[in-house]
């Protein structure tokens, strides 16, 4: 029988909700202020833009990272073999 995959800890929830919440709140005080996300950075890239790209950025790493310490959490299914008594006794 498969073992019940191991819940995340609570300080990697709190790392990626920190992780994402940071340029969310950036984003916001950009938004308010039109004049200071019409700012060029490069060519015809602006500063809102330039800011939301690296959200996403941020957003699909985070998911990610969070991703891989879940799976990495999880711990492998016993296995039983012919020599190792069964857990529910002898039929």
């Amino acid at each position: 029988m498969p073992s019940a995959p191991s819940q995340p800890s609570p300080n990697d929830t709190r790392v990626l909700v920190t992780i994402n919440a940071l340029p969310l709140a950036v984003g916001v005080l950009l938004s308010c202020s039109t004049t200071l996300g019409e700012i060029s950075v490069y060519g015809r890239l602006t500063l809102a833009m330039g800011w939301a790209l690296t959200q996403l950025v941020v957003l699909v790493g985070g998911t990610w990272w969070y991703e891989n310490r879940a799976v990495s959490s999880c711990e492998p299914a016993s296995t039983t073999t012919a020599s190792s008594p069964s857990a529910g006794g002898t039929w």
